[in-house]
């Protein structure tokens, strides 16, 4: 299956246009969730060879709780024809550092015959360090006082754009509004505390800058599917 989804008229274009650029995750899966191909640089953001990767699903190389989100994309795009386009994800790096990742997948058909899965991510920090210097400086100063009461036009002066200028591009790139990128970075600030501190969740939710546990854990759980609590139990904590 791998060789023919890599050779078929819809696999072969994907695979010679991302095959030599490894700022890129790129990867073909069949409709039974197992990889056909990956490219370079997903075979870095794993730190494995492409061939430890091929004919294996995710939940065989991440994380459940990733591995099960990653699932639930496929399937809604296999399942729906419609693609995902620009999703923001938090994801482990190879490193083990936590990172934001912009999202695209599509269905790959022979004829009307869905075939598989082609997916690319990009890491937010390296497509933002050349094209979009202005919203990595506001990112950072959020990341930097996660906890302070962000407000938009604090972010757009920083960024130096106008609020207008700031949530076109914000829901451009990344496919959110500011605010919601707000929320998101909290989140990834919540999740280092859960997984390296002994701090309650409540405790937590007011180091991210949440109005109280509730909203944390609403906020959490649409992210990464599942509570702050559930998300510690998995991690071993």
């Amino acid at each position: 299956m791998s060789v023919e989804l890599v050779q078929s008229t819809a696999g072969r274009p994907f695979v010679d246009l991302v095959d030599g650029v490894p700022q890129l995750m790129a990867s073909l899966k069949g409709t039974d969730g197992r990889y056909a191909y990956v490219n370079t640089g997903f075979s870095r953001r794993l730190g494995l060879p492409a061939q430890a990767i091929i004919d294996r699903t995710v939940h065989e190389l991440f994380a459940p709780d990733l591995a099960q989100s990653y699932a639930r994309q496929d399937e809604l795009v296999l399942s729906t024809g419609q693609p995902l386009s620009a999703h923001l994800e938090l994801i482990v790096r190879s490193d083990g550092t936590l990172g934001w990742y912009v999202t695209s997948k599509s269905v790959l058909r022979e004829g009307t015959e869905p075939i598989g899965i082609a997916a690319l991510s990009v890491d937010l920090e390296s497509q933002f360090a050349s094209a979009h210097a202005g919203m990595a400086s506001a990112i950072n100063a959020v990341r930097a006082d996660v906890g302070r009461p962000w407000r938009v036009a604090h972010l757009a002066e920083i960024a130096g754009l106008s609020t207008v200028q700031l949530e076109r591009r914000c829901r451009r790139t990344l496919g959110v509004s500011p605010r919601s990128l707000i929320q998101r970075l909290r989140i990834e600030y919540a999740v280092q505390l859960i997984t390296s501190t002994e701090l309650s969740i409540g405790d937590i939710a007011h180091e991210c800058g949440f109005y109280d546990q509730s909203s944390f854990t609403r906020q959490f759980r649409a992210v990464l599917g599942l509570t702050p609590g559930a998300y510690r139990t998995r991690r071993g904590r």
